[in-house]
């Protein structure tokens, strides 16, 4: 992956500046692939797996906030996971599948 530097369980765009981050949160499998679902059931939002994960981390961020918004951005659409089961199998197998994988 040409212009791509490793950073433990995932990867750096180019793009991105760390010095200007104030923090990263490690989102388990099993959070992702839940929020992943509740985006689409609850709000009808059709994301994918990574957007899971963001919500996963933004609701976990904003617990320890005393007020302040949290805005989330996206990046994935649903329709790429659609031949993987992600939306209608089985919870736990799913999450047995998942098991050990960290999204960032």
């Amino acid at each position: 992956m040409q212009g791509l530097r490793s950073l433990e369980h995932g990867f750096i765009p180019p793009i991105l500046n760390l010095e200007e981050l104030d923090a990263r949160l490690m989102v388990e499998s099993d959070e992702a692939l839940f929020w992943t679902r509740e985006l689409l059931s609850q709000t009808g939002v059709f994301a994918g797996f990574s957007s899971g994960a963001v919500v996963a981390g933004a609701r976990r961020w904003a617990k320890g906030m005393d007020s302040g918004k949290i805005v989330c951005l996206l990046a994935d659409g649903g329709w790429k996971y659609m031949s993987t089961g992600l939306f209608d199998r089985d919870f736990d197998e799913m999450k047995k599948e998942l098991e050990g994988k960290i999204w960032w």
